[in-house]
């Protein structure tokens, strides 16, 4: 379905999913020949992936193709965990530490895309308010096994529609919707967003 082209792209959207660009753009951005990139930028306008708008700028369809989104920010995961070790094993600790209930986990701001960041900074997305304090507890204990210093943020899904809903204030979520790797939930990070700007 995708070829390594497409991936490349998709993974450019995904990263920046409030950002547009002409094709042009994403071609510098990618450092791809111009009709490679138009020929499979029109791809994935036909199948849904991308939108374009009356500027004939173009963006990341996050409202549909929640599957397909989650596979490309699994190998974003994968090429971070590469990079940033420690981050594969917080994320390990964290996927045996909560293990009933659903749960986004990213890293986002700085730390995506620095090679030696100062700190990790980790966004945990949970359902219920009430777990907010002894989540974020859990964390800093996992955190405390390591070197590396960790900023951590848990937030509630009522948090996030209410930051969502205000898309010019310099906020968590909103940073995290051009600086973010998913490392867990990523259909739900998805959801939330296309649920949260209706």
């Amino acid at each position: 379905m995708f070829t390594k082209t497409s991936i490349r792209i998709m993974e450019l959207f995904v990263s920046r999913i409030n950002d547009s660009f002409s094709i042009r753009q994403a071609s510098q951005e990618l450092k791809k020949p111009y009709p490679l990139v138009y020929k499979e930028v029109h791809k994935l306008l036909n199948e849904g992936f991308l939108i374009k708008d009356y500027r004939k700028l173009i963006s990341l369809n996050y409202r549909e193709n929640f599957s397909e989104l989650a596979y490309i920010e699994s190998l974003r995961k994968k090429e971070h965990f590469k990079r940033h070790k420690t981050a594969e094993l917080f994320y390990n600790d964290v996927l045996r530490a909560i293990t009933r209930e659903s749960f986004i986990l990213l890293v986002f701001g700085s730390s995506v895309y620095s090679q030696k960041p100062g700190d990790l900074d980790i966004l945990l997305i949970i359902d219920r308010i009430e777990d907010v304090e002894s989540k974020e507890k859990l964390l800093l204990n996992i955190a405390g096994k390591f070197s590396t210093r960790f900023d951590i943020g848990v937030i509630s899904v009522e948090s996030v529609y209410e930051m969502l809903a205000k898309r010019e204030q310099l906020n968590v979520m909103n940073e995290t919707l051009n600086k973010h790797i998913i490392l867990f939930g990523a259909e739900n990070y998805y959801r939330l967003i296309t649920n949260a700007r209706q």
